[in-house]
């Protein structure tokens, strides 16, 4: 029997759209609300009560807590994770040497050694990208950091937003604010000084009609490195979907629920930069936090300035690296942060707007999780 042409042309794609299919059916994971196993609200513990300072981002290093401020001297206090006393102020606000000007300066991953905690953080301005040995700097009672390894980043060549350090000798990155053809993450390779660069996903139509800033507001996530692996987190603000990727910016696992995740469910033509267009349209996260085991994403509040919104109610959906649904949580608190220390069930947050920190104990539904 002789097989046309056009048949093996049929039976090829067929077969190429089937493995497609397939590939993108192991990586697509649908949750719905109401899919949690455990639908839970969490008691809060108000800590850090007697501190002027006010919080913005908290960050767990090891046996430390690490808070973020936007005025005063410094930009950073540290504290016991256990104690809470205070331990003392890192990075000072300025324009002289050593000095920071702008204050999201590091992302709160860190380094283990016998000699210390270190804490990796960046300067947009001058391009730097730091190492300090936090422990020596803490001890030295000086808020200026002694740092132990210095890399530069040319901002023309790699803008970037955040970075992490992977264990593979290369720089990851979000994209900057006014980047032109951007992607969703990109790397920095230290020995071969090539860039890669993922896609820009989900597809919107007629994307080249919109400034960069307006793709960077529909493109806008949060972003955060798997506390060991060369694992990368994005979970959006805009669209309702959370993104795995590997140390090759490969996505092997999308989290989806709603509509708005899919390709061509915005149309550039219908956007008005001059006019609001996200308002009651958001309907994705706006912080997350990061286990072995777990990833912890906080809903965006989809509901700001509408008559529904209530001011002190956020919803933490919790997964593990599958994609499987563990719990729900809601928090009476307007938080703008989270952090888990998960070796000791503890949840941290930060609300901004009412100048508190919390604490959640959680370890109780951690223990069970792990079963």
């Amino acid at each position: 029997m002789t097989i046309s042409t056009n048949t093996i042309r049929f039976l090829v794609l067929f077969f190429c759209n089937l493995i497609i299919y397939q590939s993108n059916a192991q990586t697509l994971v649908q949750v719905k609300k109401s899919d949690f196993p455990v639908k839970i609200t969490l008691q809060s513990e108000k800590i850090l009560t007697e501190d002027y300072n006010h919080h913005h981002r908290i960050f767990v290093i090891d046996t430390l807590l690490l808070t973020m401020v936007n005025s005063g001297t410094n930009h950073y206090h540290v504290y016991h994770k256990n104690t809470l006393n205070y331990l003392g102020p890192i990075g000072v606000r300025g324009e002289g040497p050593d000095q920071w000007e702008i204050p999201q300066t590091t992302v709160g991953q860190f380094e283990k050694a016998n000699d210390g905690i270190k804490l990796w953080y960046f300067d947009f301005l001058r391009g730097n990208y730091s190492l300090m040995n936090l422990t020596k700097t803490l001890n030295s009672k000086s808020p200026y950091p002694i740092v132990e390894r210095k890399l530069r980043v040319n901002m023309k060549i790699f803008p970037y937003f955040q970075l992490f350090m992977g264990n593979n000798n290369r720089i990851y990155a979000n994209s900057w604010i006014y980047e032109q053809n951007r992607g969703r993450i990109k790397s920095f390779d230290l020995e071969s000084n090539k860039i890669y660069k993922s896609g820009l996903f989900p597809v919107i139509k007629n994307s080249e009609r919109l400034p960069a800033e307006t793709i960077n507001s529909l493109y806008g996530a949060s972003f955060y490195k798997h506390p060991k692996q060369d694992k990368f987190v994005q979970a959006m603000y805009m669209f309702n979907r959370i993104d795995i990727f590997d140390e090759n910016l490969n996505v092997i696992k999308t989290i989806v629920d709603g509509e708005n995740w899919k390709d061509n469910y915005y149309d550039a033509i219908d956007i008005d930069p001059t006019k609001e267009f996200f308002e009651g349209r958001t309907d994705g996260f706006n912080s997350l936090a990061l286990s072995e085991n777990f990833i912890y994403a906080l809903e965006a509040d989809r509901n700001v300035n509408s008559e529904i919104n209530k001011e002190n109610e956020c919803f933490i959906r919790v997964y593990d690296w599958d994609g499987r649904p563990k719990a729900y949580l809601t928090v009476k608190h307007d938080l703008s942060s989270i952090a888990i220390d998960e070796s000791n069930g503890k949840l941290y947050a930060t609300d901004y707007s009412h100048e508190l920190v919390l604490r959640f104990d959680i370890s109780q539904l951690i223990k069970s999780w792990l079963k």
